[in-house]
């Protein structure tokens, strides 16, 4: 597994090099519809029973037809998300492929004072991907934190923020 010690990128064949590009354009979309709360959208990102581990305080795992019910009361909380996706490592083997991304994600919540509080998380996404009928789906996601600044708010401080109708 990709977890501590990637292998050194090796030259990569145009067929290669095209998955790669697509899990890694992938792996932005997932930061844009979380941030967007398009989180129908992300059906075509996630297997149906892909298992998704939020491995962090009052995250969830859960397999992805839950998860996708499960993530706008998480993140109801928040104002404000932005999920800053960098440093896309892959490993690829056949139909099957790993990755290790590392996650700058921003957090605000917006109090009932009117203030603003910020959490910035900082994280890595371990994937697993299954090449099924010529597109890199995920089969297995989990996020692992590294660091938090800032807290998460609870109770009536806090206003909440439901997503976009889908």
């Amino acid at each position: 597994m990709i977890q501590d010690s990637p292998r050194p990128p090796r030259p990569y064949t145009a067929s290669e090099a095209a998955a790669i590009l697509e899990m890694q354009q992938k792996i932005y979309f997932y930061g844009w519809c979380i941030d967007h709360r398009d989180f129908a959208a992300l059906d075509a990102l996630f297997l149906p029973d892909s298992i998704v581990h939020y491995d962090l305080p009052d995250g969830a795992r859960l397999p992805w037809s839950e998860m996708r019910e499960w993530l706008p009361q998480g993140l109801s909380i928040f104002r404000i998300t932005q999920h800053n996706m960098s440093n896309p490592l892959f490993e690829l083997d056949g139909d099957n492929a790993r990755s290790r991304t590392y996650g700058d994600l921003l957090h605000v919540q917006e109090l009932t004072s009117g203030d603003f509080s910020v959490m910035r998380h900082h994280s890595i996404y371990h994937d697993e991907w299954l090449q099924v009928e010529g597109s890199w789906r995920i089969a297995k996601r989990t996020l692992t934190n590294l660091h938090v600044n800032g807290p998460v708010l609870r109770d009536s401080i806090v206003s909440h923020h439901e997503a976009k109708p889908t």
